[in-house]
């Protein structure tokens, strides 16, 4: 896969829509390791402890978390992210292709009138919830652009 801030310099990026892979279940082992994880997730579910608070299956049923396959196409069909991405676009000087993507006032290297104002600039997670220090890039791009 192509990383996305190569893609951004693509000459017609600006007409298409940017692809993100997060790469998840890309081998065998991401795919076992989260079948391992639905079916440890469902017997504590089915535990003594949350039989109680739990009303009914909180995820697929007993058939499909016997087999493989049909877990492999579930885990597909309800996969997502809840995370704050850092870094897919980071920020750095034109001169480093291999690692960043915008400058400091979220310009995209090569492209012209494209920003970027979220997180994703950031070379790493802030260590606390990113919701504020995302509003603060969205201010600082914004200010830069007003002057």
């Amino acid at each position: 896969m192509i990383p996305l801030h190569r893609r951004l310099c693509d000459d017609d990026a600006p007409a298409v829509p940017p692809h993100i892979d997060y790469g998840y279940l890309g081998g065998p082992d991401d795919r076992r390791r989260l079948r391992e994880g639905v079916r440890v997730t469902a017997a504590l579910l089915e535990s003594p402890p949350l039989t109680d608070v739990v009303r009914g299956p909180a995820g697929p049923g007993r058939e499909v978390l016997d087999d493989d396959r049909a877990l492999d196409q579930w885990i597909r069909e309800h996969l997502g992210t809840a995370q704050h991405t850092c870094g897919t676009a980071a920020m750095g000087p034109a001169d480093d292709p291999e690692h960043a993507a915008v400058d400091q006032f979220g310009r995209v290297h090569g492209v012209r009138e494209l920003r970027v104002a979220d997180t994703s600039i950031l070379p790493d997670a802030p260590h606390r919830g990113p919701a504020a220090t995302a509003v603060l890039i969205g201010e600082v791009v914004a200010d830069a652009m007003r002057r």
